[in-house]
């Protein structure tokens, strides 16, 4: 089987996206499947290599950060739908695998998959942008709105990473059947349990650890998590609370610690080497994910293959991970109580602790691991192929591909502007 996998971004860029389509195609090449990666060339990287046995394409491109905005570099390429050509016209791919409808000259992939009859695929790594913060709620629906429902309704099947995700963009008239649910995996065999003092001791802790690593921005809530602190202090007093990562609200998050006059119990490490990561990990009582807004965190698979016991909220796809009272604790977003509740009951047990963690790592492994979740895709391909085969159609000429999709956006923008008049009317009413 040959597949090339579309994505703006790759390696050595890590964003979670990045992560999984490396890890993905690594295992599937390890398995026997030819993957190739076309993927925008970014400064210092090369146009063409082989890397764990994916066969790397990169074009040129434009790159623009606007964080504030958008985390990830918005890349723009005008080369994507003749590169691909170039490339099918060497290797005869069997399947085109996009990894995300967000980067508009990246979708030219499905105008050549309609244009050579060949089956597209979409990974579905987010969902509706509702919730995250009020600028991606208006801007992503405003993008979904225009360009995005038509990717994914366009799609022959949605990889979707989660059943939460699946079933939320459902809701754009998508039917169910068209996705397959196929989570997110963890490499089993570097995050593993390995309880060791050097972190703790470097970062001058003598009590529980409590730890968050993760981007610090709006959707993950830390605020909820700081605000529980008090609380969890009040019976561990000597607990400390770790956050690792980098993000707009780190500011923030460290002016509410000064506030609250938590600076002895929140701890910012700042920048942190892998080797140090995984030791925190490892290292940690308890995981904390105080999510507003998720899909399916790498975060959480990551701690869990560690063996320690979560406590997260509702958010998105979080549950499908952790089994409320088997492997960590479940809580309402936005409830600094009931977190704090969680977390206390882990820290007063030591053997509910353990017990969890165990439970933990035993999913992790018998789950989520990689080469579970690339035999998944591989039988995913296979049905995208089989159904692919059993209804042909006449392939489109590029140009009527182009005009089609083009009349449908028309259409979507028609609908968009007429939903903005009627919501303007409303409000001079």
């Amino acid at each position: 089987m040959k597949v090339v996998i579309v994505n703006a971004l790759f390696h050595p860029f890590t964003g979670g996206v990045e992560k999984h389509l490396h890890e993905l195609g690594k295992h599937l090449a390890g398995k026997g499947v030819e993957v190739h990666v076309l993927t925008g060339r970014l400064e210092g990287t090369l146009a063409e290599e082989v890397l764990d046995g994916i066969h790397v394409h990169r074009i040129p491109c434009t790159e623009i950060r606007v964080p504030s905005i958008y985390p990830p570099p918005l890349i723009l390429s005008r080369g994507v739908e003749e590169a691909l050509a170039k490339l099918d016209a060497e290797h005869d791919f069997d399947l085109i695998h996009l990894q995300d409808r967000w980067f508009p000259d990246f979708n030219a992939a499905l105008l050549y998959a309609k244009r050579v009859h060949k089956p597209f695929v979409l990974t579905l790594h987010n969902a509706r942008p509702l919730g995250i913060a009020p600028h991606y709620t208006v801007l992503g629906s405003l993008y979904d709105e225009v360009v995005g429902k038509r990717i994914l309704k366009s799609a022959d099947k949605i990889i979707s990473v989660s059943s939460w995700s699946a079933k939320d963009v459902a809701n754009y008239g998508i039917p169910l059947e068209n996705f397959i649910v196929v989570h997110n995996g963890i490499d089993t065999k570097a995050f593993q349990p390995r309880r060791t003092s050097v972190f703790v001791r470097k970062m001058g802790i003598k009590g529980p650890l409590l730890l968050f690593v993760g981007r610090i921005i709006r959707q993950k809530g830390l605020e909820y998590a700081v605000k529980a602190m008090p609380l969890i202090l009040k019976k561990h007093p000597d607990a400390r609370f770790v956050v690792i990562g980098r993000g707009n609200r780190l500011e923030h998050v460290k002016k509410l610690v000064k506030q609250m006059k938590l600076e002895d119990s929140v701890i910012f490490p700042g920048f942190v080497p892998e080797r140090e990561l995984f030791e925190a990990l490892g290292s940690c009582d308890v995981f904390i994910l105080p999510s507003l807004w998720e899909v399916l965190p790498i975060s959480i698979l990551e701690a869990m293959s560690c063996g320690r016991p979560i406590v997260c909220t509702t958010a998105g796809g979080n549950a499908e991970l952790v089994r409320d009272g088997y492997n960590g604790f479940v809580v309402p977003k936005r409830s600094p109580e009931q977190l704090a509740e969680a977390v206390t009951k882990l820290l007063d047990d030591d053997a509910l602790r353990t017990h969890m963690g165990e439970n933990s790592r035993k999913r992790a492994v018998q789950e989520f691991d990689w080469e579970i979740i690339t035999d998944q895709t591989i039988v995913a391909y296979k049905q995208i192929l089989r159904e692919y085969a059993a209804k042909p159609r006449e392939a489109a000429t590029a140009r009527e591909a182009f005009n089609e999709l083009s009349n449908e956006f028309s259409k979507d923008m028609h609908a968009f502007n007429e939903k903005i008049k009627a919501t303007i009317a409303r409000a001079r009413r």
